[in-house]
């Protein structure tokens, strides 16, 4: 089986007549010969274009030159669409937070290590190698990696089907979403190497122990300047990297947090959608849809619960745009300019209620503006500052279609508010509304504004849709209030899951920072309690240790930031009211790791204030 981006599922065949060019809407779809790349075709394309411009100026005159744009891309990048980047961007945090669990565990390993000092020294005396040691420790290191990754396999297991279970529109082909053997031999792969980078670093470190200190210092343990160091580095890296995710996961929070907020231009609460189209040969004719439409509406409105209804050719996040060439009156391009393009949107009266979109200037449509009356329109903001940036739109005219000096002139009466309709992030495009009764089009969206929940209403208008019609199916039926939730649903995701290891890469930094300092503590434990017995005061060993814990946090947080900084930047078309560089995130981010930093050391630093001062001068 194959698949393309519209889900197409019944195959006609296209007759082209070269004679007539009124429809502009067909994608080409072909293999490209080995050594060719998309730029190439659209270059080849580009100039097929050039030469039919040249030949058929009746189609495409001067003023259309350079208005045809090629767009080659593969056809997986056409599938996968927008959702490459924020794929990529979790795999980039699944990878900090595998680096800062290494970190970790290297840590941890090298505590471990560094307490066995005595029983290195002993089997080094007893003729192991520097290599024998290394390799056991290694082994050690790697078995622990194998067995999180057993368990870890078992856990996806789990998180695959819980994935199956998402919307089928967030991803492609997601219910094709498998563990197969490739991903299980990537895990065994990654949990081998894990194991080597957390065992390589402590194996070599206590494979170098020095047998005469490591059998002076007996029970006591010790812990060198070079081990502290080694240490240190993991809980800097850690904060480092640490500091980046959450970051990362601050910005794109933001992000969800003004989208979230947007003025849409329309009020989703309470209102639904639904799909009629028309089969053209029992409605062959304008009046014919018409008559057909116009009795609807009536009876919708008039059901009990339906406070405003009306019909239109396309509805905010629905899939499809149509776009004509637009002329104002008295702004008409010079010869060689381009013509601008605005999307066209044909609405009955009531709609902009229904929808709840606020007419900011002007009317409304009214029943009477029929193909009797004048050809009118309304316009959004956008429009109309564009072509009346200081004065009213309102009486203005414009022209609209496919060969515009043919076209007929129609007056702006109203100016609405901006619409986001193909996505909550988008460039506010040009946009104008036409009557229905003037450009009556065969399928269109019922729009119904309701008192109470609209999902309730659906049957109602089922039956009402085969009381004009029994054979007409209703179908694309949802509230507009759904639609704004799955346009949102991507990010909502990406922002859960990168939450949660921003989160899991917290508690491990701060489990690594406490496991530095608590080893600093048991190893200085002699020095503190003769510090106390010479009058030093609780409150300056906590100080002292505090303070080692907040500057290893200080220079990773120092790091942390110089990464950010160039990192983010390619978050950059996942943002939306903030930059990559936000200050404010960045300082709240900072806050919460000095914060955890101090919690984090202040129950070892306790610890080290009841060092006992007589058993720290006999143990000398």
């Amino acid at each position: 089986g194959f698949d393309f981006p519209n889900r197409s599922e019944l195959w006609m065949p296209v007759v082209v007549d070269p004679t007539d060019f009124n429809c502009w809407c067909y994608d080409m779809i072909g293999r490209m010969r080995p050594g060719i790349r998309p730029p190439d075709v659209a270059r080849e394309m580009a100039s097929i274009i050039d030469d039919f411009a040249d030949r058929r100026h009746d189609v495409f005159p001067d003023h259309k030159r350079g208005t045809a744009k090629i767009i080659a891309m593969p056809l997986s990048d056409r599938i996968v669409g927008d959702l490459r980047r924020p794929l990529f961007v979790l795999f980039g945090a699944v990878g900090l937070v595998l680096l800062i669990a290494c970190a970790n565990i290297a840590n941890l390993v090298l505590v471990r290590a560094t307490s066995r000092h005595q029983e290195i020294a002993v089997r080094c005396c007893l003729g192991a190698g520097p290599r024998r040691i290394a390799a056991q420790l290694l082994t050690e290191s790697v078995l622990l990696s194998v067995a999180g990754a057993v368990a870890g396999t078992l856990l996806a297991f789990w998180g695959v089907r819980l994935l199956r279970q998402l919307p089928v529109q967030l991803f492609p082909r997601m219910n094709e979403t498998r563990l197969d053997p490739v991903v299980l031999a990537f895990t065994a792969g990654i949990a081998v190497v894990t194991g080597l980078l957390c065992g390589v670093a402590p194996a070599l470190r206590v494979s170098r122990v020095d047998l005469q200190d490591a059998i002076k210092s007996g029970s006591r343990g010790s812990s060198t300047g070079q081990t502290r160091r080694l240490s240190d580095g993991f809980v800097v890296t850690q904060f480092a990297l640490s500091l980046i995710l959450l970051v990362a996961a601050g910005l794109l929070l933001q992000s969800y947090r003004h989208l979230s907020t947007l003025d849409l231009g329309y009020r989703p609460d309470d209102v639904l959608v639904g799909r009629i189209s028309l089969p053209y040969p029992r409605y062959d004719t304008s009046t014919a849809v018409r008559a057909f439409y116009e009795p609807l509406l009536s009876r919708v409105r008039a059901l009990p619960g339906v406070s405003d209804a009306g019909l239109a050719s396309l509805v905010p996040l629905s899939r499809g745009n149509t776009q004509n060439n637009i002329v104002a009156e008295g702004k008409e391009p010079r010869p060689g300019e381009p013509v601008l393009v605005a999307n066209v949107r044909i609405v009955t009266p009531g709609y902009f209620k229904a929808i709840g979109t606020p007419i900011l200037e002007g009317r409304d449509f009214q029943q009477s503006d029929d193909e009797r009356g004048l050809r009118v329109g309304v316009a959004d903001e956008t429009f109309a500052k564009h072509f009346w940036p200081k004065e009213s739109a309102i009486g203005k005219r414009f022209r609209s279609g496919g060969d515009t000096s043919a076209g007929r002139w129609v007056t702006i009466v109203g100016v609405v508010r901006n619409v986001k309709h193909n996505s909550l992030d988008e460039q506010t495009d040009l946009q104008v509304y036409e009557v229905f009764a003037r450009q009556t089009t065969w399928s269109n969206y019922l729009v119904v504004r309701t008192a109470g929940s609209p999902e309730a209403l659906t049957s109602r208008l089922r039956e009402e849709i085969k009381a004009g019609d029994p054979t007409l199916p209703f179908y694309e039926v949802h509230t507009l209030q759904s639609a704004v939730r799955s346009s949102l649903a991507i990010r909502r995701l990406l922002n859960v899951l990168l939450g949660g290891f921003a989160l899991t890469a917290l508690i491990l930094a701060a489990i690594g920072i406490y496991g530095v300092i608590a080893l600093s503590v048991t190893a200085r434990g002699r020095e503190f309690g003769i510090r106390i017995a010479l009058g030093a005061q609780t409150s300056d060993v906590r100080r002292l240790v505090l303070r080692h814990g907040v500057m290893l946090a200080a220079l990773g947080v120092t790091l942390g930031i110089a990464g950010a900084l160039y990192l983010t930047r390619f978050l950059q078309r996942l943002l939306f009211g903030v930059t990559p560089v936000d200050w404010a995130t960045f300082s709240a981010v900072a806050a919460i790791l000095a914060a955890t930093a101090l919690l984090a050391s202040y129950l070892p630093a306790r610890r080290a204030t009841r060092a006992d001062p007589v058993l720290a001068l006999r143990s000398e």
